[in-house]
């Protein structure tokens, strides 16, 4: 198709100098700081990187991320282009730069490009996914009593238009004791004739708990085997406590989908995200937001044959929107591959088990989080006997240690040390704990 015809006939181009622009401008997501002026040696050199206010220590950073050198100055590139020339800037970018961002996720997360969608957070990305997926009053969804509010509603909202049922089952009755064995053991007994979707978090965020995805998968895939292809099961992930920590591919997982927002551990642009689904799964799933790939503009103008647009193309929500973060998300997965995500585990799980262990030897603390790494990750949740968790990140707050609450019905203190943390910083945590009831 040519692309000058398309840019015409759809009414992008506003004159002929920005049409001249939009064919003969660079992509925007030509990395903006080389790699090789940044140290990533050691940790230190990463935390530099970053622009943290040194009378905090930062322990939340699951909640929502700073943003390290490369994202911010390819942000501040694209927010001064989209400032000074808006909708030449925009022509020259919007047909190339996302699917380069692609590239970038997809080199991240060991899959194809066309297996994502782009999607502004964690919460857009469930809504797409579970309100596009192709359901009737036949199926039922089994999910668990540990997802967020944003799952639950998204599932709600979706069997309400659907008419699907819901089961919820409890993966665990004391997360601290969480196996592998008995998480899938629940869910397999949980499946029943009906179930058309397992819909799981990889991290609860409520609890710490990390789920055995891989294992359920399998679990899943052997189900699979004893049904026809129109009664199969499809794995669905709220995957964001995962994604940024655990050393990963989506592939080798084993879901169908996998949503994630990258601007908590992955250190990304805030307002990012991700929406995977396995090739094998996108028949089960339909767009929900008009897109405006490329590909599918020209469809809807008789340019493009609609059957060769691909998920990617299809569920990437369309609209306008803040370019000059969503254009700087290839710089946050480059962030990350600069480092490495084998380092990245190490490190989060070195952090994170020093901070369980020390919690684990306080009478007056009872730690909710499993020690066992293979069932937790970098969510630390806890009590303080006598103290409600938010009284306890209320007094941690006084001594300037950023803490959070966990948002559910059951609430816990959460810590949450990531990579741009210190050894040191963990101590100092411990040891206000440690005397956080002497002046309560």
């Amino acid at each position: 198709m040519d692309r000058r015809k398309f840019l015409l006939k759809s009414g992008v181009a506003i004159s002929a100098g920005s049409l001249l622009a939009a064919c003969n401008t660079s992509p925007a997501s030509s990395p903006v700081t080389p790699s090789n002026e940044l140290s990533f040696d050691t940790w230190e050199d990463i935390r530099k990187q970053f622009l943290f206010n040194p009378d905090r220590i930062h322990m939340s950073q699951m909640l929502l991320a700073a943003h390290p050198k490369m994202v911010r100055d390819a942000i501040q590139k694209h927010r001064d282009e989209l400032d000074q020339n808006p909708v030449e800037y925009w022509e020259s970018n919007f047909l190339n730069t996302e699917n380069e961002i692609r590239k970038k996720a997809s080199e991240y997360m060991d899959t194809l490009p066309e297996e994502i969608a782009l999607t502004d957070s964690t919460t857009m990305g469930l809504a797409i996914l579970y309100n596009g997926l192709k359901l009737t009053s036949a199926n039922e969804i089994l999910t668990t009593t540990h997802d967020h509010y944003a799952t639950e509603k998204s599932l709600e909202y979706a069997t309400a238009r659907s008419g699907a049922s819901i089961n919820r089952v409890s993966l665990y009755n004391d997360p601290s004791k969480a196996s592998v064995d008995e998480m899938v053991e629940v869910l397999r007994k949980g499946i029943t004739p009906k179930t058309k979707i397992v819909a799981i978090t990889f991290v609860h965020s409520c609890t710490g708990v990390k789920t055995p995805v891989k294992q359920i998968a399998a679990m899943i895939k052997e189900q699979n085997s004893n049904r026809s292809e129109v009664d199969r099961i499809y794995l669905c992930v709220d995957g964001v406590h995962g994604f940024g920590i655990e050393n990963i591919s989506v592939h080798d997982l084993g879901c169908d989908f996998f949503a994630a927002g990258t601007h908590k551990w992955i250190f990304g642009p805030r307002g990012t995200g991700v929406l995977y689904a396995k090739k094998e799964a996108w028949n089960m799933i339909g767009p929900v937001i008009p897109s405006f790939e490329y590909n599918c503009y020209a469809a809807w103008l008789d340019l493009f044959p609609a059957d060769k647009l691909t998920y990617a193309d299809l569920c990437s929500p369309g609209g306008f929107h803040s370019f000059d973060h969503r254009w700087s998300l290839g710089e946050a997965f480059q962030f990350q591959l600069n480092i490495g995500k084998a380092r990245v585990e190490e490190r989060s799980h070195q952090l994170t088990t020093k901070l369980k262990e020390g919690l684990a030897s306080m009478n007056h603390i009872k730690l909710i989080t499993p020690m066992n790494m293979e069932v937790s990750a970098g969510i630390n949740c806890f009590d303080v006997e006598g103290m409600k968790p938010e009284d306890v990140v209320k007094k941690l707050l006084t001594k300037k240690i950023i803490a959070s609450e966990s948002p559910y019905k059951g609430s816990h203190v959460r810590l949450t040390p990531s990579i741009i943390n210190t050894e040191a910083e963990v101590d100092i945590c411990l040891r206000e704990l440690e005397h956080i009831k002497d002046t309560a």
